[in-house]
């Protein structure tokens, strides 16, 4: 529609083309008038686009998101998102690991006073949330990427027939060793845990800050429950069934302990600090670690690390990282889904694995990274990994089994007794 201005304007030139006055004086006032006709055309569609834009688009300027990680290293990336978003503004909230932020987020929610995002682990949560009616599924999300995620990274979040998180990436458990305890290993590598135990009970030559000389030993860190469960772990009397690994994997933890005096107990917090400073040979930590004992070990040492023995057999149970979104207002809903586009856009996933070792949960990603021939031993075990993941759908219980067997395993180490009758089946039987 054209504007009062112009009307004026093009009236003007019409009486400029009428006969009389310096003609070449009136072409050019003429199509000078008509540049400025021009200039103001494109000014007024301009300024009619961007209104409708800031009417229907994705928020408006100076929306509030709230959201909560447990994952220190993504604050990168959140604050390159504050930056390519200006107008939405982001509130965040670390905490110190996965289970406390998903006890926060329950109480949280009971209180009505939940973030718009939230990170969850693949090991529990989502049937609590959906259950909850706390959580909105995938499909309610405008997600072209989407369609580019690996499916053994997004099966861990769906249930009841829908998706309801949005993984960004994930990671195995590895087994990192000091290079000299390899020497009795005949493939070079860990082929079964009886040949980590015999590198664990090699004595310590070395000694560390005035500690006492004995076993290197073996430590393992924080999120005990996973490493358990990957500890693949066959069962004494041949029994394939997941509850009777279990407590054969309970079974060899506590000898560890109590028996051969390998490994220390309650001191998982400080596992990885315990391997960085020379105190012990061998560790058990997630892949995420390379990078940090690479950094702080320097050249002190040498050391490497594997895949845990059986896991190419058994498959790898994975640590998968995602978002998920909660009910909340339409502006803040399209808000969240901005930022977890973000963090799926493929410039995002290239970036989360060269700064701190997160698979990429996109597909197109992992196999260009894959084809590239710059990493080490290490990270391409860990890229290669992919292929052998074994995963499960979540269930109600997920959380309750998650507490129940860190509290069986602090029992264990402080009193082998007190778990020596007490079996997995007892508590879950299937």
């Amino acid at each position: 529609m054209i504007s009062g201005t112009c009307r004026a304007t093009m009236k003007k030139i019409v009486m400029m083309s009428l006969p009389g006055g310096n003609m070449k004086l009136n072409r050019w006032i003429i199509w000078s008038i008509v540049i400025q006709l021009i200039l103001i055309i494109v000014t007024s569609f301009m300024f009619n686009h961007r209104k409708s834009n800031t009417t229907s688009g994705e928020f408006v300027s100076g929306t509030a998101l709230s959201i909560w990680v447990y994952s220190q290293d993504l604050e990168t990336s959140i604050n390159e998102f504050q930056q390519t978003y200006p107008n939405i503004d982001v509130d965040v909230r670390y905490f110190r690991s996965s289970d406390h932020l998903f006890t926060e987020l329950m109480a949280a929610i009971s209180a009505n006073a939940a973030p718009q995002l939230a990170e969850i682990k693949s090991f529990y949560g989502i049937a609590q949330l959906v259950d909850a009616g706390a959580v909105l599924p995938v499909d309610n999300l405008s997600l072209p990427e989407w369609k580019k995620l690996q499916p053994t990274f997004t099966e861990p979040f769906h249930y009841s027939d829908l998706d309801w998180a949005v993984p960004i990436g994930g990671s195995i458990p590895l087994l990192y060793y000091r290079e000299e305890l390899m020497k009795n290993s005949q493939n070079g590598s860990f082929s079964g845990w009886s040949e980590v135990v015999n590198a664990a009970i090699e004595t310590n030559l070395i000694g560390n800050e005035g500690a006492t000389k004995g076993h290197w030993g073996i430590a393992i860190d924080k999120e005990v429950p996973w490493y358990l469960k990957s500890l693949n772990v066959e069962a004494s009397n041949g029994n394939p069934a997941e509850n009777t690994k279990f407590d054969s994997a309970i079974s060899m933890w506590g000898e560890w302990v109590h028996s051969l005096n390998i490994m220390k107990p309650l001191t998982h917090r400080r596992a990885a600090s315990d391997f960085i400073n020379g105190k012990i040979g061998l560790f058990i930590s997630s892949s995420e670690q390379l990078q940090t004992v690479e950094r702080y070990i320097g050249g002190k040492f040498k050391y490497n690390a594997q895949r845990l023995p059986g896991q190419e057999e058994q498959g790898i149970v994975p640590s998968i990282d995602g978002l998920i979104v909660l009910n909340s207002s339409e502006t803040k809903v399209k808000a969240a889904n901005s930022f977890i586009s973000y963090m799926i856009h493929e410039k995002t996933q290239d970036s989360l694995w060269r700064s701190s070792g997160l698979i990429p949960a996109r597909s197109d990603v992992l196999m260009k990274l894959q084809e590239e021939g710059q990493w080490s031993t290490s990270q391409k075990t860990i890229l290669d990994s992919v292929r052998m993941f074994s995963v499960k759908r979540p269930a109600k219980d997920d959380f309750e089994r998650w507490e129940y067997t860190q509290s069986l395993l602090e029992q264990l180490e402080q009193e082998p007794k007190l778990v020596k009758e007490v079996h997995f089946e007892d508590e879950f039987g299937n």
